[in-house]
């Protein structure tokens, strides 16, 4: 998500996708960041003969050394690079010297080939590891291991493990399929990651894992995250002041996050990337005081998220598209029934301003395709309710095919609704109870029904402008450390100890059915409003005539250029008596009949008259000096 909201402004990673890997070659995962003190992907999977590289993020001096002492580095200050070639497949064990030693402390696998993970691991994956028919006993902790990772270590899968209230300082890492971890009590059955452990739980190619009834939190990276398995579910979490996402799944199929709590993340509070088709669903859960409540990187196909709140982030809910992630681009989401409210605050925990732009935003569509957003109540942002965006990552991913539908949205302090140019077609929006939008009548201009005026795109420059720059002031890069503690929350229902597990089965137990709350259901929510911000052509008046300036020029330039290019080509031709009639008239057709490049292509290839360096100016340069302003607006408007 970090570069989704930055952008606004075959190898597998079992534990998280890497924010520097590739796309082209589909090597998802060929870097480890190098945290204090952990390796950010704990373990990778990659092909024979790829290159693992690790760099280090940290401000402390790490290195990679393999546990058998066949290849290491050397010490690595901050920005610090080491690369290994693995040639053969197998399991490759290393640690940092200074801060672990082989099994423990800053260790990592590399997994090259298709061979399985170490520990109790069944062949999974879609059709090839059965549920199986009966329950596997329960293993208690602490009667019968004082850890966590003892019990999951002995259970069988389809059995469970139940764990007794108490404060257990560990990371889990769960490679047993259609195993149950239950918490007796949710509140005080707490994994503990005192700000030195990675992850809280961690699920790694084991299919039907089921979580439920436990907390997690102060972990470096994630509270609970499931990677390449096919059938999840959460249930009854809480994850709080984890320093990446709350709750997380990844490259996984089949899956559901539900009555779940999660703050005080710096990525997302709830999050599925990876996937496509997901067959997942988020539902009844609630996300508060994390720099996004849901983000959903290239993720879609039967998802949805729906009968939830989302509020008190720094924005809301973030489906998007990235290069550097699999299944781009993202699409075919529905999210409905949803409570999206307030999504202001600036206490949201972040590492840079670059994540600024998402600030003040109900629900961003970036870069996101064939999406139905319907029946929510969206209240009180500070800049829009929804927004469509396109999003230029190594390529260039605008929206299309969204649906904004029937949706409550009001108080938003630019627009209720509103859509970036450019935008791919098929966008658009109808039935939604709304003040103000950008572009204005943006349901007359974007219809889902009917005769549409812009049936090739369209939408407004107003967004680029106003996400995120005036904002920066604003927002003090707090930790996810320093997040407020999280309040209790509801119990499973009946006795924890009592009632059966029942394993993440796909197309069986999850995802489960639903019905979607109705927007009339939904209770408002309390506490102050925001007040609407004057605006000019959807720029806002909030800061300096200097700013709604440049905001004003910026939005009205790239109309004027096309209107003049269009004009002096077309003034070209009439005058252009030594041409043939046919000739012109063939000209004239291309200036008009191709959207925006039409009189480019006539004054590079068309034989005009008109030197050729004020040609350059006309285009080239009208061009770079729209850029300039539009660079200068987000460095000083606001």
């Amino acid at each position: 998500m970090r570069r989704a909201v930055a952008a606004l402004g075959a190898a597998v990673v079992i534990l998280g996708p890497a924010t520097s890997a590739g796309a082209q070659d589909g090597s998802y995962g060929a870097t480890v960041p190098m945290l204090d003190n952990v390796f950010q992907h704990q373990i990778v999977r990659v092909e024979p003969g790829a290159t693992v590289g690790w760099l280090n993020e940290g401000r402390s001096l790490h290195d990679v050394v393999a546990d058998d002492g066949a290849w290491s580095s050397e010490r690595l200050g901050p920005d610090g690079e080491f690369e290994h070639t693995f040639t053969e497949p197998g399991v490759y064990a290393y640690h940092c010297s200074l801060h672990g030693s082989p099994g423990v402390g800053m260790r990592g696998l590399v997994v090259v080939g298709d061979v399985p993970l170490p520990g109790p691991t069944g062949d999974v994956g879609p059709g090839r590891e059965p549920a199986p028919s009966g329950f596997a006993g329960t293993v208690h902790v602490p009667a019968d291991f004082s850890t966590i990772q003892g019990a999951v270590d002995h259970a069988a899968p389809g059995g469970m493990v139940l764990v007794g209230a108490g404060v257990y300082r560990e990371s889990v890492t769960v490679t047993v399929p259609y195993l149950t971890i239950r918490g007796m009590d949710r509140n005080r059955t707490i994994v503990d990651g005192e700000f030195e452990r990675a992850n809280g739980f961690q699920v790694i190619e084991a299919d039907g894992v089921v979580i439920e009834n436990i907390t997690a939190r102060n972990h470096l990276l994630n509270g609970f995250f499931w990677t390449g398995v096919f059938g999840y579910r959460g249930s009854y979490l809480t994850a709080s002041n984890n320093g990446d996402y709350g709750i997380y799944a990844f490259a996984s199929r089949y899956g559901q996050f539900d009555h779940s709590y999660a703050s005080g993340s710096p990525d997302s509070g709830f999050s599925i990337g990876g996937c496509s088709p997901c067959d997942a669903l988020v539902i009844d859960v609630e996300a508060e005081h994390n720099l996004i409540g849901f983000s959903g990187t290239n993720a879609g196909g039967n998802l949805a998220i729906v009968n939830s709140e989302w509020h008190d982030n720094a924005a809301g809910i973030v489906p998007n598209t990235l290069d550097s992630e699999p299944a781009a681009p993202q699409r075919d989401a529905l999210i409905a029934g949803n409570h999206v409210h307030d999504n202001n605050y600036v206490g949201a925990p972040m590492e840079t301003t670059e994540w600024a732009p998402a600030f003040g935003n109900g629900i961003i569509v970036a870069g996101g395709q064939a999406n139905t957003i319907v029946g929510n109540l969206i209240e009180d942002q500070r800049i829009f309710g929804v927004v469509l965006i396109p999003m230029p990552d190594v390529s260039f991913w605008p929206t299309g095919e969204n649906q904004v539908r029937d949706n409550i949205v009001r108080r938003s302090g630019i627009a209720d609704l509103a859509i970036a140019a450019p935008s791919s077609g098929g966008d658009c929006f109808d039935g939604n109870e709304v003040d103000r939008t950008v572009p204005g009548g943006i349901e007359a201009l974007f219809p889902c029904s009917g005769l549409r005026p812009n049936p090739a795109g369209g939408g407004s420059m107003a967004p680029w402008t106003v996400l995120g720059p005036r904002l920066l002031a604003d927002l003090a890069l707090p930790d996810h450390r320093d997040q407020p503690a999280a309040p209790d929350q509801a119990q499973m229902p009946g006795d924890p100890s009592a009632a059966p597990p029942a394993p993440a089965v796909p197309g069986g137990t999850v995802p489960q059915t639903y019905t979607i709350r109705a927007v009339g259901e939904i209770v408002p929510a309390p506490g102050p409003e925001v007040s609407k911000e004057l605006t000019v052509l959807g720029m806002p008046i909030a800061t300096s005539w200097w700013a709604l300036l440049l905001g004003v020029y910026g939005y009205l330039l790239p109309l004027v250029l096309f209107a003049a290019w269009v004009a002096v080509a077309m003034w070209d031709l009439i005058r252009q008596e030594s041409e043939a009639i046919a000739h012109r008239a063939r000209w004239m057709a291309v200036v008009l009949a191709v959207p925006f490049a039409g009189p480019v292509i006539y004054f590079a290839f068309g034989r005009s008259p008109i030197p050729r360096e004020l040609r350059l100016m006309l285009t080239a340069g009208g061009v770079v000096i729209y850029l300039a302003f539009v660079a200068l607006g987000a460095t000083f408007g606001g």
